[in-house]
């Protein structure tokens, strides 16, 4: 289906979230979609699995990037006007939030990898039956941070030297019923499993979302 932009708001240094009218898309929190920009014979670099970071039910559709590798696709997306349209299909999940429960969840991302916990966070907070904690880190500035940190009751924010540690210490005392959601590249994603593990967390209570 086609999808008309709206707008594109800065996030920090080169990451920026573009929106679009959510009318008659249909998804959950913590899905990925593919959007494609410009015409359908152009498909080569054109087209990208993205992640929803809206909750169901926003009037807006929004996704968030890196837009300074000047691929071809995000120099389409970055060029894009108001009015102007793309294509989304094929929406899936890698991940998704327990469908009933009181376990607590624990989101673990690299940069943009908070992007689909943007989505499920903000969507358990209204349904408000999970208690949730953050561990993000970055360099610089922390995507979503100050939009997150109320709407959680462990929130770390930290840079890459103080990580491991600070995966460590969110996951020691964490009762059976925790399911630890982690995003980010495959280093990342190998290094947190690797201490979630040796926290005696075990591997089913670990959900992963890979950058594509």
């Amino acid at each position: 289906m086609r999808i008309t932009f709206t707008k594109k708001v800065h996030e920090y240094d080169d990451v920026y979230s573009f929106f679009f009218d959510a009318t008659g898309v249909t998804y959950k929190a913590g899905q990925y979609t593919h959007l494609r920009v410009g015409s359908r014979f152009d498909f080569l670099g054109s087209v990208r699995e993205m992640s929803f970071a809206s909750v169901p039910g926003d009037p807006e559709l929004m996704f968030s990037m890196h837009v300074g590798s000047n691929s071809k696709f995000k120099e389409k997306m970055n060029a894009l006007r108001p009015h102007d349209t793309i294509s989304l299909f094929g929406t899936g999940a890698h991940v998704k939030l327990p469908d009933r429960g009181t376990g607590s969840l624990v989101f673990i991302a690299g940069g943009v990898g908070m992007t689909p916990f943007r989505s499920m966070i903000l969507e358990a907070h209204k349904r408000g039956d999970h208690q949730m904690a953050v561990v993000q880190v970055q360099r610089g500035d922390f995507l979503y941070g100050k939009e997150l940190e109320p709407l959680v009751s462990d929130y770390n924010a930290v840079r890459p030297e103080a990580f491991a540690a600070a995966v460590k210490t969110v996951a020691r005392g964490r009762s059976d019923e925790a399911i630890f959601y982690v995003c980010g590249s495959k280093r990342l994603i190998a290094s947190v499993v690797e201490t979630l593990g040796g926290a005696g967390i075990k591997k089913d209570k670990i959900r992963i979302e890979s950058y594509k």
